[in-house]
This record gives C-alpha cells, structure tokens and sequence, in this order.
C-alpha cells in the first residue's frame, strides 16, 4: 500500500487527487501539518472540479482562511520593515519562507512559516537591531554570540499576530556551512520581489536554491519535510540553464555538493522534480567534503559543536566557540536566573552546564 508521504507529494505534484488515499481525512490533514502542506493540500482540494472529496469542506476553508489572515497581518510588517531599512540605508534580503511565499507560490499565504528571515552584514547588525526596535520589535533573550550561531531573534505582537523575525548575518549557522552565500557576494545579483513592494529584494533563483538544498541539512539535520522539498521542486523547476550554471558554481565553491545532491534527489523521489542530468553528475562527482556529514541520521547537539571546532582555523577562535557555549555573557544570565545574587551566579554557570548536557548526547 502506498504510504501517505508518498501520497501527498504525488498529490501535490500531479495537482489533483488521483487515486484514493490510504488514510482518512483527519488523518491526512494531521500528517499534512506536520510537513506544514496542510494549506497546501486544503487549497488544492477546494479548488478541486470534482469538490473536496475525500475531505469535508469546512475544515478546509478555516484552514486557508487562517492562513490568509495570517498572512495580511505580517505582510504588513514585512513591508514596514523593508520601508524602514531604506529610509536607515540599510542593504538587507529576505530569505526563505517569506522571499519564496512572493516568488515561487502562486498565493503567499500557501507557504506557511513561523518568521521573518532578514540577511544583513554582519557589520550592520547593530543598525538593523536599531530598524526593528523602532518598529516595536523586541529581542528575544538569548545570548550574544557569533561563532556557534549567527542570528539574532524578534518579536513583535499586535491584537492580529505576532510576527516574529530572525536577522542573519549568515545564512545557516553551523560553521563548516559558513562560506555559503556570503552577503557581499549575493547582494549584487539579488532579485527584487515586487509584489512586496520597491525596497524588498532576494537571493538569485539560483541561491534560492542553494539555500533551500542546505538549510534543511544544516538546521533541520537532514529530515525529511515535504515543504522545504517542495520549496526546492518548485525553484529548481523554474531554474534556467544559466542559473544551474550559478547553483553548482555557487555549491563547488561552498564544499556543499553533496548536500544539495541530497536535497534534488529527495525532491526527484517525492514530486519528480526534473534536474538536468549535468547537474545530478556534477554533483555526484563531490567527494570528501566536510558537510556531508550533515547527511543521514540525526546528528547530536555534541556533533555540531565538534563540526564547528574542527571548521575554525585558529585556537584563539576554537577557546571563544568553547566560551560562547559555556560562559554566556553575565547580561544573559541575570536575565534567566533573574532571582540569583550576584554572589551565586558561578553556580548559575555551573547549574546551567549541568541542565544542559543531557541535551547535547540526544540524537534529534
């Protein structure tokens, strides 16, 4: 019996139901939000000619019609966002989710996401912290660190939603990933999006993609996610022979040839999404790259942090990763241990540790 995996993505990739699914329809519906194409799904069914079937009606519609309210409220705030940084000077790109809702979806709000992925320099972190302060966005507590991760979280909440950002200065975090898409070599051949407006620009189809192969490698330790493939089906099918020029330059330069080898093939199987055979043999060809391995069974909190001292070059940027993680700076640690004296928070440090490790030995 076909799986329901299987089910969705030749659903979705055929555009229409076909053969009759192997579960019920709450079933279907629950599996579909855990790979976040429930909107998806509940969109192409309602628009279906022959109706919803195997679906009612009803739940279908309340679940386009939450994600299209959501959507207007943080459009909103994106294009606020955008106005503000050009009135700041402020060069910054959407990223992810958000770019690919207005580039590659044929309406925004089937591409649900929980943020606001914003890329800026890392030189002008503390300009976009700025923007977003302004505009009522709150930093989320955490500590300041630039070596194990490389973004910064905020939010904003409104009677409507809350909208939530992640401003990047690279576009995944852990270090063997960190010459991927570098700001200053994208900037340049960044695309606008115009139903965002005149300030909102993106990555290139072909760094669109890139990005889309390694981000779920990289953050998401290779799991299997029906929208984040969908995402590279959709930008791979519209890629020209001159942006898969770009892509497997970009993933050469990047040492990242396996893992987006990795993510065509799983958008091949899932929705047939059709790669030039050049590319597939490119990028068979990789060999020995330190990102692949990302790939295969969930890696450990432990084996990322391994990953990223064997990554940097210099001791003196090893010990700072060993401190980031371990001697958050003290603004940190009065703020989640808002009730120690100053006397005690050594052992707020040593407490932290402690609480902390078990989680570093499980696979995710």
């Amino acid at each position: 019996m076909e799986t329901i995996d299987a089910w969705l993505g030749r659903t979705l990739a055929i555009g229409r139901a076909g053969e009759a699914p192997p579960l019920n329809a709450d079933a279907i519906l629950s599996i579909a939000g855990g790979h976040r194409v429930d909107v998806l799904l509940a969109d192409l069914f309602l628009r279906a000619p022959s109706g919803p079937e195997p679906f009612s009606r009803g739940p279908l519609e309340d679940i386009v019609r939450l994600a299209a309210a959501r959507e207007l409220a943080v459009s909103r705030d994106v294009s606020r966002l955008l106005e503000a940084a050009n009135r700041a000077g402020l060069d910054l790109l959407l990223l992810k989710g958000t770019a690919l809702a207005y580039t590659h979806y044929q309406q925004p709000h089937l591409r649900p996401r929980n943020d606001i992925d914003l890329f800026v320099r890392q030189a002008d972190i503390g300009r976009a912290e700025a923007v977003l302060s302004a505009l009522g966005f709150a930093r989320a507590a955490e500590p300041d660190a630039g070596l194990w991760t490389a973004q910064r979280h905020y939010a904003k909440t409104s009677p409507a939603v809350t909208s939530h950002v992640d401003l990047h200065w690279r576009v995944v975090n852990p270090q063997v990933f960190a010459g991927v898409l570098l700001f200053d070599d994208v900037w340049g051949r960044s695309v606008s999006v115009a139903s965002l407006g005149p300030f909102a620009r993106t990555l290139a189809p072909a760094d669109t993609l890139l990005l889309a192969c390694v981000h779920r490698v990289a953050h998401h330790q290779d799991r299997v996610n029906l929208l984040w493939l969908w995402d590279v089906h959709l930008v791979a099918s519209g890629l020209s022979a001159a942006g898969w020029e770009q892509f497997l330059a970009a993933a050469a330069a990047a040492r990242v040839q396996a893992i987006c080898a990795r993510g065509l093939a799983l958008a091949h199987e899932c929705f047939g999404t059709s790669i030039p055979d050049a590319v597939l043999q490119t990028l068979g060809a990789a060999r020995h790259e330190p990102a692949a391995s990302f790939l295969g069974d969930g890696l450990r909190t432990v084996d990322v942090a391994r990953a990223d001292l064997a990554a940097l070059t210099s001791w003196r940027r090893k010990l700072a990763l060993v401190r980031e993680h371990l001697c958050p700076p003290l603004a940190y640690m009065r703020v989640r241990y808002p009730g120690c004296p100053p006397v005690l928070l050594p052992f707020a440090y040593v407490h932290r540790v402690v609480r902390g490790a078990p989680k570093w030995f499980e696979r995710t």
